[in-house]
């Protein structure tokens, strides 16, 4: 079975993806090249969201898609971006299901405004999904947190400015009691 190429006239789909970064410099690598593209956001025409999606497709991003005669050269383009790393999108570590001894990690709130060393205590337990829920109100309170790992044993670290309101919203979540 032999196949054939595609029509001259055929555009062929180059890269999607979420990275306005990427997105921008690949439009602007293409332009400097003089290679025609077609550029399409994702999800303009989408009037209203499928809540159970059969496939899965992203829901914004960008499809840029080149002439066929074209895709070896835009190909070039792409790799060359993507392996400048700092193009390149972001991919979260995955966190390790047996965490280390005394491991520890301090996340400053959005706004960036750190106050003091998170060194108070508000919260101490095993259960996961409860310490991924306390250290995302706290985030979302703009309060300076410091996670501590040791074992099974998670530990949640406060600023002690910040200590009276942090313990109100872990009140808060895990008694189910509304704010005082």
């Amino acid at each position: 079975m032999s196949t054939k190429p595609a029509p001259e006239s055929s555009y062929v789909v180059l890269w999607t993806g979420e990275n306005p970064a990427l997105h921008e410099a690949l439009l602007q690598e293409l332009d400097l090249a003089e290679i025609p593209y077609a550029d399409k956001p994702i999800g303009a025409e989408e009037i209203k969201p499928d809540p159970l999606p059969i496939d899965w497709e992203p829901r914004f991003g960008f499809e840029v898609a080149v002439h066929y005669p074209d895709v070896p050269k835009a190909k070039e383009i792409l790799e060359r971006l993507l392996s400048e790393g700092e193009l390149a999108d972001v991919e979260l570590p995955a966190e390790d299901d047996a965490p280390d001894n005394k491991a520890s990690s301090v996340e400053a709130p959005p706004s960036g405004a750190v106050d003091e060393d998170p060194t108070i205590s508000v919260w101490a337990g095993d259960d996961a999904k409860i310490v991924e829920f306390l250290t995302a109100a706290l985030r979302e309170n703009e309060i300076t947190i410091r996670t501590v790992n040791d074992g099974p044993l998670k530990v949640v670290y406060v600023s002690p400015s910040s200590a009276p309101r942090a313990r109100e919203i872990v009140r808060e979540i895990t008694e189910g009691v509304p704010p005082q």
